[in-house]
């Protein structure tokens, strides 16, 4: 299994404390640590097999520290959680079970987050839906394993084999890296491999403040539309948007607008596209490379420019 890491040692204490409870059902974990110095974590006298990789250059992207402890990791299935997460007892085993029951390529655990409700939710678990939403409910108490199309990162298993015909995770969802792991699950289903949500895998997500910047705020936010876009035009998704506020910007030349509230519009946008697969894939194309475009270097230094 591996955890990545940034600047956050007491954090991954804890996360590995928790594992070290469950040292016989885990064979390995690997760490990669991107912090500035060296923080290689003090497990006393621990049955746990550590693997700890010291990669300063890799800070700043997590998808980048993700493939670098699949160049180190062993085994069959292997597993992912973020470093501010603390597994439940029985977890590496449910993930074993998971794994040995069923013919799943990759496997979402429950997540809790510890807010009230949670545990129930009353749309279906982890899909993509038809309109380029996302569902969630990874801290949801469902009865039993349910098939989804996407799972969360902080706590997320696939085999190696799939792992190793897919190579690896893709590094162009930088920032926050908020979609990489949405982005993992969708590459499994598209290969027609099976995709379980399993609320017997479960952690406790106890969230670390950022190091950089503050969860939601406007990089946040930025990276999160902009990963968003990657991801759907990555899924042969062509960008709409309607013609209000700040979207025209975003969109530029490289999808369609349409009035608020126009269906008619709309309506004729969806039918040229329906009618024209050339037209589909040139503005699919159109929309992920201006999805690359929107870093937040490039957008902070437009805001410079028009306070000064």
């Amino acid at each position: 299994m591996c955890v990545v890491t940034y600047e956050r040692a007491t954090h991954l204490a804890r996360c590995l404390s928790a594992l070290v409870q469950q040292a016989s059902d885990i064979l390995q974990v690997v760490v990669v640590d991107a912090s500035r110095r060296a923080q290689r974590p003090d497990l006393g006298k621990s049955a746990l097999q550590v693997t700890y990789i010291h990669a300063p250059d890799l800070a700043g992207w997590m998808t980048r520290s993700r493939n670098e402890a699949l160049l180190h990791v062993e085994g069959d299935v292997i597993a992912f959680l973020d470093d501010d997460t603390v597994v439940h007892p029985g977890w590496a085993r449910a993930i074993r079970r998971a794994f040995g029951e069923t013919d799943a390529a990759a496997l979402a655990g429950r997540t809790l987050n510890h807010q009230a409700g949670e545990e129930r939710y009353e749309r279906p678990i982890g899909r993509l839906l038809a309109d380029g939403t996302l569902t969630d409910g990874f801290a949801a108490d469902a009865p039993s394993r349910v098939e989804v199309d996407h799972g969360i990162g902080a706590n997320m298993s696939f085999t190696r084999d799939v792992l190793a015909e897919l190579g690896g995770f893709r590094d162009d969802y930088p920032g926050t890296a908020l979609r990489e792991d949405t982005d993992m699950f969708l590459r499994v289903k598209a290969l027609g491999a099976r995709v379980l949500y399993d609320p017997a895998v479960v952690v406790s997500h106890l969230p670390a403040p950022h190091v950089r910047g503050a969860r939601f705020d406007t990089r946040y936010k930025l990276y999160g539309r902009r990963n968003h876009m990657v991801l759907l035009t990555r899924n042969r998704a062509v960008v709409i948007a309607s013609d209000i506020g700040g979207l025209p910007e975003a969109v530029g030349d490289a999808g369609f607008l349409f009035p608020p509230g126009d269906a008619s519009v709309l309506a004729e946008v969806l039918e040229g596209l329906a009618s024209s697969p050339q037209l589909m894939e040139k503005y699919r194309q159109l929309g992920y490379a201006r999805a690359q475009s929107m870093d937040w270097s490039v957008i902070s230094r437009r805001l410079e420019e028009a306070l000064a």
